[in-house]
């Protein structure tokens, strides 16, 4: 085993003409310094300019059981990266005639609702759909990511249930995957070729990607595959989605294949500039607010400089694709485990391979507890997003507080401050509310509330059973004590916690907002249960007695 590790780690780094070996390896080898073992997971990183590589490496274990360490041939899951092949595969298939981007989605897949105004391919692919999402979806419902093999059809069944949206179709945006599988079925009933076999025909073949694909077939043996890992209890755990879904996430590629990606983000030698010009089209919401979210692909800035990228999570496996249109380069960082930030580690790499193109960093603005937050401080209510923010004063600087996170608010302008290091802005508006415009650019506004604690009598109207035929779940809230629990199938019981009047968080898998609903005369008839991708789904108060079974 030994000799084994030591001969695969030989050969981990690509050569390249001396020339281009500069910052010396050293420097790229000390920004992935705590993957440089046998004993763990790690991340693939490749760097590339003018469609050449500079450099490709590996560092740790792409299988921990085999000990096999992680080369730039190594084929990752990147998980949500997969979003923008998705989108090209799409807009190739419009350059065809086959389909039009502005086309009612209903038209392919009929089964869905109709919800008023059309949801187009467009509103998928950037995520202005309003569409709920298919992974909080399925969490509501009591699927368990990582753990229950997940298809195709089990989004169509849960998705096609839905009796309403997060919001009207191309007044906001909300991220969610379930657009991006629905656009690999209309792929499928368009062309009758999988996404897989459609991707692979126009995209990958033409761009010499040999090791990548769509990964259609959870059961499926693919060479080279790394294993995904998470750190629990003290030891390094496998952690693999078990996904039979495409066109959202389940790309399977490496870092070296992605230079190919990489050239064609500046080249388009598939579908020329005009492809290109459609998959970095903006998206621009009905209000007229120009977003920097594109078709499966985010516009930015770094350093200066404009950016192309994107980033993605999945159980075990964290990825990033930075691309600098301007210098027609970029970095790729592949990584098989949950515990790790691969945005940082593409920064510092671009840091080390473009320090001469990339500006200074601006300082952000101040952090101290100064302008009209201070004198506003307390708790705010955003209804869009069914969220509680509180803004406090700590040791002298203003901070923006989610739950147990929270970020400096620095001041920039009169009445304006970035959270954290931006580009997200917090403005107070004279009537005293915050507004606040995210780094993609849409707004939103949260009102001043009041902390609330339930009494007993709050808790008793609550307690009871509700069922929804969207999710086709039932759950139960059981009073405890001075507590309410959350109790469903297959999880150990959530305290609920008390964020707003009648609304309460209960982490179970993902964090739910429970709002309870009230008649006329103040009596629970039912709750609402959103999850930030997923608003306000109703659950109805249903008589014990009227349905059969009990939950554990």
């Amino acid at each position: 085993m030994k000799t084994l590790i030591a001969t695969t780690l030989l050969a981990v780094a690509v050569a390249v003409p001396a020339a281009a070996q500069t910052p010396p390896i050293s420097k790229l080898d000390s920004v992935f310094s705590q993957f440089r073992r046998t004993d763990g997971p790690g991340c693939a990183v490749a760097v590339s300019r003018n469609g050449e590589p500079l450099v490709a490496k590996g560092y740790g274990m792409a299988d921990m059981a085999q000990g096999i360490a992680i080369s730039p041939q190594s084929v990752f899951h990147v998980a949500s990266v997969s979003k923008q092949f998705t989108a090209m595969s799409l807009v190739l298939l419009a350059a065809s005639g086959k389909i039009s981007l502005d086309d009612d989605v209903r038209k392919y897949i009929p089964e869905l609702p109709t919800y008023g105004p059309p949801i187009t391919i467009r509103h998928f692919l950037t995520h202005t759909s309003g569409i709920r999402d298919q992974w909080n979806l399925l969490m509501t419902a009591g699927w368990r990511l990582g753990d229950d093999i997940i298809t195709e059809q089990d989004v169509l069944d849960i998705v096609t249930r839905q009796r309403g949206l997060n919001f009207p179709p191309g007044t906001d945006w909300n991220y969610s995957n379930t657009g991006f599988t629905l656009a690999a079925v209309i792929v499928k009933r368009v062309t009758g070729k999988s996404l897989r076999e459609y991707a692979e025909e126009v995209l990958f073949k033409p761009l010499g990607m040999s090791r990548t694909h769509f990964h259609d077939d959870n059961s499926m043996i693919v060479p080279g595959r790394t294993r995904g890992y998470t750190y629990r209890a003290g030891d390094w755990r496998e952690n693999v989605p078990n996904y039979s879904t495409v066109g959202a996430t389940s790309l399977f590629t490496t870092v070296a294949d992605l230079v190919q990606w990489h050239r064609e983000l500046d080249e388009g030698t598939v579908g020329g500039q005009a492809a290109l010009e459609t998959l970095f089209h903006r998206a621009v919401l009905a209000s007229g607010d120009t977003l920097q979210y594109a078709l499966g692909i985010q516009h930015g800035t770094y350093r200066g400089l404009h950016t192309i990228s994107h980033s993605g999570g999945d159980p075990g496996y964290r990825t990033y694709v930075l691309h600098f249109p301007s210098l027609k380069a970029g970095v790729s960082v592949l990584c098989n485990l949950n515990e790790v930030n691969p945005v940082r580690l593409a920064e510092q790499t671009a840091d080390l391979y473009f320090a001469g193109d990339l500006r200074p960093e601006v300082p952000p603005g101040d952090s101290s507890a100064a302008g009209p937050l201070v004198n506003a401080t307390g708790l705010y209510w955003s209804e869009r997003d069914e969220n509680a923010v509180e803004v406090v004063s700590s040791a002298g600087t203003l901070r923006w507080r989610v739950g147990l996170n929270s970020v400096a608010l620095r001041k920039i302008g009169d009445r304006s401050y970035t959270l954290g290091q931006g580009p997200a802005t917090v403005a107070v508006e004279s009537s005293g509310r915050l507004k606040v415009v995210s780094g993609n650019g849409e707004p939103n506004w949260l009102v001043k509330g009041e902390k609330w604690t339930p009494n007993a009598a709050d808790r008793a109207a609550l307690a009871g059973r509700y069922a929804s035929d969207e999710i086709g779940a039932v759950w139960e809230l059981h009073a405890s004590g001075d507590s309410l629990l959350l109790v469903r199938r297959k999880f150990p019981p959530a305290p609920l916690v008390a964020v707003y009047k009648d609304t309460y968080t209960a982490a179970s898998f993902v964090t739910f907002v429970i709002r309870a609903q009230r008649d006329k005369a103040g009596k629970v008839t039912g709750i609402t249960v959103g999850s930030g991708r997923v608003r306000a789904v109703p659950f109805k108060r249903v008589p014990a007695g009227d349905m059969a079974g009990t939950l554990p």
